[in-house]
């Protein structure tokens, strides 16, 4: 990981924990990069990635004023259920289709499921109120896919799925990682380089195992947040 991301993450977790509040301004430059060890240009990429994330603003003569905590940036609630999965898209929109092909087949982990012989393969952005926030590539089972091809282009796959009677739902599962955006997906989420993105793999098999969808999403990371219920039955 650069050291400009590095000291972005500890600024991003200092603001977070309130050590630095909202309107008041990061210590300067120079103390920075005395604190981190870093050269000056340094802490600066690391606080233009921070602005970029609209954590802070730079000003002239002023110095860099926290706007907000990125935890309060965070929207996106990530679904932990089945009723959450299909009811979480209900806000989304496709923005546009990044490549559709026919010829492509899943990897798939042994765990995951049975392939199926072929699949249609979509890669797409959605964005909420014009602003792209994930990018999804998924695998659907090509039978399933010729029943309503134009609504699976152009709609959001997985409430037509809960939608169709002749579609038996079995088990899905979800995984979840954290990593930085590469330069294509940094593009496409309008983010810097190496800022923090959440890549989340689903898969939905029919009841006797066949993986009929597999979707890759990575959303940018100062959207998402994960809400699980741990109390004791």
């Amino acid at each position: 990981m650069q050291r400009y991301v590095q000291i972005a993450s500890a600024l991003r977790a200092r603001i977070d924990a309130a050590e630095f509040d909202t309107g008041t301004s990061l210590p300067s430059i120079q103390l920075l990069s005395r604190a981190y060890e870093a050269a000056p240009e340094t802490v600066r990429q690391a606080l233009a990635h921070l602005e970029q994330e609209g954590i802070v603003a730079r000003r002239q003569g002023v110095g860099t004023i926290v706007l907000a905590k990125s935890r309060d940036l965070r929207w996106l609630r990530l679904p932990s259920d089945w009723d959450g999965l299909v009811t979480f898209f209900d806000a989304l929109e496709v923005q546009r289709l990044v490549t559709e092909s026919a010829d492509r087949m899943p990897e798939l982990h042994p765990e995951e499921g049975q392939a199926l012989s072929a699949y249609k393969y979509l890669r797409r952005v959605h964005s909420r109120a014009g602003e792209p926030f994930c990018v999804i590539g998924i695998h659907l089972s090509a039978e399933i896919y010729i029943r309503r091809p134009r609504e699976f282009r152009e709609k959001v796959v997985v409430p037509i799925l809960a939608q169709m009677d002749d579609v038996e739902i079995g088990t899905v599962r979800q995984t979840l990682r954290f990593d930085v955006a590469d330069p294509e997906m940094a593009k496409l989420l309008d983010v810097p380089i190496a800022a923090p993105v959440v890549v989340v793999r689903r898969t939905i098999c029919d009841p006797a195992g066949q993986v009929i969808y597999l979707a890759d999403v990575t959303y940018r990371g100062d959207v998402v947040r994960l809400e699980m219920d741990l109390s004791p039955p």
